[in-house]
Order: structure tokens, then C-alpha cells, then sequence
């Protein structure tokens, strides 16, 4: 009985394989190797780079109030009201300015000094107060020139004041006119030189020089 089954199992696997089946499975690939040799239906797309979103500024940059966006245009109304401010003051009232040219000299009792002061107003090109050392004469200490007008005038000391210094007011009179007056018992003579201005009487003489 041993033998007989044996004898089976040898026979079996003798029997020869049918070439049309090994033919068959030799031309089937195996399924991973159809899987690994076999293109995609829908091939994967190229992938985009990608971009850094746009920053958006952070919360805390909020748009500027309204009072902050008129700041900078108040501050500049404001210099502006300001400097007109000051320059129609000075207008009104333009304060002395220590001046050294034309060149300023006179003459008492004979000798030639050169001790005065001479001043010249803001905003007033063409006007010259002429302020003595000490009074004179009794009566002489200041005296007002006006080139354009050529009028010389003998005037009272400054009476205003503008930031510490002396000043005048334009509508204030200039002065007694020199020009035909009798003061210590002469006439005043006035000249207005092209380079020069001159006025004298039998006690005083006030010269001022452009050379």
C-alpha cells in the first residue's frame, strides 16, 4: 500500500507541464511588475512656486486720525500768522538799529567829534536818528534826518520800546523842521549833497558822509 502511493507522487510529478500554459503565464506579467512598468492615466501637473503672501501692515499701523494728518499744516498756518505778526508790528513801530554807515561827525565850539550814535529804523531805508553823546546847547540831543523827503529835524529821544531796544511809531511826527528856523538867534542851512548830508547853525553843524 506504501509503495503503491509512492508510486503515484513519482508519476505526478513527471507528468509533464502542457506548453501552451507555460507559454501563457510567461507572456502574463505579474500584477507589481504591470504596476511598476504601466504610465499613469492622469500625470501629476508641475507644482507652482510658491509665493510669500503680501504682509500686511500690522494691526497697530492704523491710518493716521485726522488731527494728526492737519498737524504738520497747522504748525506751518501758525509760523506763517506768526511772522506776519511780527513783521506788521515792526511795521508799526520798527525799533533803532545801531548803524555805522553813512559816517557821522560834529562839530561844537569848533572841534570836529565823532562820539554820536547813529540809529536806523526797521523797514524805514531812508530815515537816520542821530542821538548826541550829551545834551548840547542846552537843547540838542536828538535829531531825525529823512533822505527822501530831505527834511532834518531836530526830535525828542525815542519814547517806545521793542524787544529792549528803542523804537519809534511811524505815525508819530518826525520832528521840529530845521530848514528856515531860527535857533540860537541863526537859521539852520540844510543841504542834501549827492554823497553827503549837512546841517548847521551858529552853534552846531551835523555832517553824514557816504565817503
Amino acid at each position: 500500500m506504501g509503495k503503491s502511493k509512492t508510486k503515484q507522487g513519482r508519476e505526478r510529478a513527471a507528468k509533464p507541464v502542457p506548453a501552451a500554459v507555460v507559454s501563457a503565464s510567461a507572456a502574463q506579467p505579474t500584477a507589481p511588475a504591470r504596476a511598476s512598468t504601466a504610465e499613469p492615466a492622469n500625470p501629476p501637473l508641475p507644482e507652482k512656486p510658491v509665493q510669500d503672501p503680501v504682509r500686511q501692515p500690522p494691526s497697530s499701523a492704523a491710518p493716521k486720525s485726522r488731527w494728526h494728518r492737519l498737524t504738520p499744516d497747522l504748525l506751518k498756518a501758525a509760523l506763517a500768522i506768526a511772522v506776519i505778526g511780527i513783521a506788521a508790528f515792526i511795521w508799526y513801530k520798527p525799533p533803532l538799529i545801531r548803524a555805522d554807515f553813512p559816517y557821522l561827525s560834529y562839530c561844537y565850539k569848533g572841534v570836529w567829534l565823532t562820539d554820536a550814535a547813529l540809529y536806523r529804523p526797521l523797514a524805514m531805508p531812508t530815515r537816520y536818528y542821530i542821538g548826541l553823546p550829551r545834551q548840547l546847547a542846552e537843547r540838542y540831543t536828538w535829531f531825525a534826518v529823512d533822505r527822501r523827503l530831505e527834511v532834518a529835524a531836530l526830535t525828542e529821544a525815542p519814547r517806545h520800546r521793542f524787544l529792549g531796544r528803542n523804537a519809534i511809531k511811524r505815525s508819530d511826527p518826525l520832528g521840529l523842521d530845521l530848514e528856515f528856523r531860527k535857533l540860537d538867534h541863526s537859521e539852520w542851512q540844510v543841504h542834501f549833497f549827492t554823497d553827503a548830508i549837512v546841517f548847521s547853525n551858529a552853534v552846531l553843524a551835523v555832517r553824514l558822509d557816504t565817503k
